[in-house]
């Protein structure tokens, strides 16, 4: 009889593991759904009502005091020509400011240290404006008043979330046509919408206007702020039946 007992822990083990296995197989595994995956874009156009534009003032002197307060000066001057130019809601800001010496390099042989020569000073305003077709305008009245360089010129939207609300509409109608081709010639039915993602929205703007020298322009300036484009695009995934 003492040879028997070894059996008995597998056979409570064998015992307890095959109800196990009877249930699981019983367990019915959950049914796939079916769906398809469509992509919509949609785009809105717009014109910009807004305009940036920055102004530069540089100064040169041997003095540095010299050189901040003809800066100031001129700076000024180009301030106050501006305000004449811009509605009550527009705004002029400081935006850079800076005061560097001028060095003279030391010669090929030559081992000294190099020499100050002289001082720049050179300050930036933006003006942000609505009155987009004053642009030109903005640009001959402060090259007029002393600005020596204009700094980047870009337009915007105000009303940029509600454009690209209207964008992502037309992505969500597109999205459900194509679906609703692909079903018809699949021979399914919609269902409903199982997730959507919106991909990065993208805002292309007009030509942007790089810095220039402020003799470079002419004495009338054309600038045409153009058209903007906002795009979107949505993921869809649909559930058939």
């Amino acid at each position: 009889m003492c040879a028997t007992r070894p059996g008995w822990p597998l056979a409570i083990l064998f015992v307890l593991l095959v109800p196990l296995g009877v249930l699981h197989a019983d367990e019915s595994p959950a049914q796939a759904k079916r769906t398809i995956s469509v992509t919509g874009e949609g785009e809105v156009k717009a014109v910009p009502d807004r305009v940036l534009v920055s102004f530069a003032v540089e100064t040169t002197a041997s003095r540095a005091a010299e050189a901040v307060t003809e800066n100031a000066k001129r700076g000024t001057a180009v301030v106050q020509a501006l305000k004449t130019q811009i509605a009550a809601e527009d705004t002029i800001t400081t935006s850079r400011y800076t005061l560097e010496p001028r060095y003279e390099t030391a010669r090929p042989g030559e081992s000294r240290e190099p020499r100050i020569t002289g001082y720049v000073a050179h300050s930036e305003v933006l003006v942000e404006s609505r009155q987009v077709d004053k642009a030109g305008a903005l640009i001959d009245t402060a090259t007029g008043a002393g600005a020596n360089r204009v700094g980047s010129l870009r337009f915007s939207l105000s009303q940029r979330s509600e454009q690209l609300g209207a964008a992502l509409e037309k992505a969500g109608a597109s999205a459900r046509a194509q679906a609703e081709s692909a079903a018809r010639g699949l021979g399914v039915k919609l269902k409903r919408v199982l997730s959507a993602s919106v991909q990065p929205q993208a805002i292309v703007m007009p030509r942007r206007f790089e810095a220039m020298a402020a003799e470079a322009r002419t004495p009338s300036t054309p600038i045409e702020p153009g058209e903007a484009t906002v795009s979107a695009t949505l993921q869809v995934v649909y559930e058939i039946e």
